[in-house]
């Protein structure tokens, strides 16, 4: 085997040398006598520079998990002995890395109660019903999806259609996760009642009565048995075999506590985790004792070296922090999850030990807040490389967008605009709108670097969704022919830099995944379109051919 192999590169060679330097393209490493594990033949190699795209007709080896050669010849002679796949002129793309998303949170959702794209709270509760009727031995039922911006009657519901349908707790999350609807049960249980207060968050109620509404922090008060970690295995499973489906090779997984991330390196050194996840850890005074004083966590599948805050809550959910109040809401102004104080002293903490912020930053009051406490830390002079993120920065005043770059990047997911849209004008008003979702005018401050995600489930998974929404600003849900701000819309090539080259730097990762080159891991999202010149859409209905992680074919799409 490795003598054929010393045969062929040394037959390329000579191919190589024997012609122009236009004409033929090849990299490889200096030691080519290792085995080869598998050689992708006949693929159209996407290639970035700068921000454009062009493909190499040409051949990939894998050697050990990683990109060992790129090859544009084979002689026409030659048999080799190894495990071929024949792309038959496939477009292979680095593998799609989705830059924020609830990769646990997903997997829960996918055994729980199904409440999206439900048109009336009515439905809701119908649907309930109906799982319980088929589950009547759940513990504790779980729900999650609801909108109500959705709803012909735009309110948020109350528990009342609830009491009757169970004597457990009912827990049913909004599709931000901002907001729960608890049922009264659920409420004693917890020991929430009608003198319960909570900081950064909200009780809902009704003529001094509890509605079952909890928002942001209140959710803190829920104490409901939690999914034990064989549930949790059973989901991180599931979720992991739909996205190889849609050709993710990397998650940034945005928030989980430690006992979760200990359970995913387990699964991940057993082999039954494949999906490589960049994982920011839940912040708190003692999750941050523990990790600032164990360190970071790095191995092939999985990265720790982030914290995961929340300066604010959901626009949906009125959670936003917003200078002004809110334009369907008089007075008021969403809600501050931490103090500046808090916030202030943690990044000075993370600064101080050379650890990435993620901060959850919706409105433009949170947006700034956080913008301006980054800048007290983050000086390009110092060349400290730590690379905060404002995640979603969904309402950015234009003042503060110049605070982007030179160290701080945003991190958006394009579907939240086209989700948004019908009704986010209601909520901000002609005024702030004109500067909400500005992914285009993000991407040239911050020097062009925009990694994209899903948010998933809050969005779909599908990360071609994303794309779409980024290039089109029209939505799929609702139907739209419409584009939405799309001045602010992304090129195709920019798309999909956000969700590999960008997203690969966004985590520290940019020399080991996000591009197709000689040493990175073999990470491949194939199709057998070309996503930059086919009708755009199209793009939404695309397939994925195959997924490849680490040198391995983790999926394939038989249906032809």
């Amino acid at each position: 085997m490795n003598s054929l192999l010393k045969i062929f590169f040394s037959l390329l060679i000579v191919s190589f040398i024997g012609c122009s330097s236009t004409s033929i393209s090849i990299q490889f490493r200096d030691n080519l006598s290792k085995k080869t594990n598998h050689i992708l033949l006949n693929g159209k190699i996407a290639q970035f520079n700068n921000d454009s795209l062009y493909y190499i007709d040409g051949n990939i080896s894998i050697v050990d998990g990683k990109i060992d050669s790129i090859l544009t010849e084979i002689p026409p002679h030659y048999n080799i002995e190894s495990n071929i796949t024949d792309l038959k002129g496939a477009y292979i793309y680095p593998g799609f890395i989705d830059a924020h998303a609830h990769f646990l949170y997903q997997g829960l959702a996918l055994k729980s109660i199904d409440l999206s794209g439900t048109k009336s709270w009515k439905e809701c509760v119908k649907i309930v019903e109906d799982f319980i009727k088929n589950n009547p031995n759940e513990k504790v039922y779980r729900g999650q999806g609801w909108d109500q911006n959705d709803w012909e009657i735009k309110e948020f519901p109350n528990n009342s259609s609830l009491e009757e349908l169970s004597s457990n707790p009912i827990i049913l999350s909004r599709i931000d996760g901002h907001a729960i609807l608890a049922n009264s049960i659920a409420l004693r249980q917890s020991k929430i009642d009608i003198n319960s207060v909570i900081k950064g968050g909200e009780i809902l109620k009704e003529n001094e009565n509890l509605t079952g509404l909890l928002i942001d922090n209140a959710q803190s008060l829920l104490s409901i048995a939690k999914p034990t970690n064989e549930e949790k295995s059973e989901a991180l499973l599931a979720v992991q075999k739909k996205a190889f489906k849609y050709g993710l090779t990397g998650i940034h997984e945005a928030g989980l506590p430690s006992e979760d991330i200990i359970l995913i390196d387990e699964l991940q050194k057993k082999k039954k985790l494949k999906m490589p996840l960049y994982v920011m850890v839940s912040e708190s005074p003692s999750e941050m004792n523990f990790w600032i004083k164990s360190g970071p966590l790095k191995t092939n599948l999985l990265d720790v070296r982030s914290f995961k805050f929340y300066s604010d809550g959901s626009l949906g959910s009125r959670g936003a922090l917003m200078r002004e109040s809110y334009s369907d809401r008089e007075n008021h102004f969403g809600f501050e999850v931490r103090s500046t104080d808090y916030m202030k002293s943690a990044a000075e903490r993370l600064y101080n030990n050379g650890w990435q912020m993620n901060t959850h930053s919706i409105g433009d009051s949170a947006n700034s807040r956080m913008l301006t406490i980054y800048k007290l830390f983050i000086d390009p002079l110092k060349k400290n490389d730590l690379r905060w993120r404002i995640e979603h920065a969904q309402v950015v005043h234009p003042d503060d967008r110049l605070n982007f770059g030179l160290g701080i990047i945003p991190s958006v997911q394009p579907s939240h605009a086209t989700s948004d849209m019908s009704w986010a004008t209601d909520r901000l008003g002609p005024q702030r709108i004109s500067y909400a979702y500005s992914y285009s005018s993000l991407r040239k401050s911050s020097g062009g670097i925009l990694p994209l995600g899903t948010d998933f489930p809050v969005e779909s998974m599908n990360p071609l969704y994303t794309i779409y929404a980024a290039i089109s600003r029209k939505s799929l849900d609702k139907g739209s022919k419409e584009s939405f701000q799309i001045q602010e819309a992304l090129t195709r090539e920019q798309a999909l830099i956000g969700m590999t080259r960008d997203a690969a730097y966004a985590s520290f990762q940019e020399k080991e995944v996000g591009q197709i080159k000689v040493g990175m891991w073999a990470n491949f999202s194939i199709f057998t379109s070309d996503i930059m010149k086919c009708p755009e859409d199209s793009i939404p209905k695309l397939k994925v051919s195959e997924t490849w992680i680490h040198g391995e074919q983790v999926y394939v799409n038989h249906v032809k």
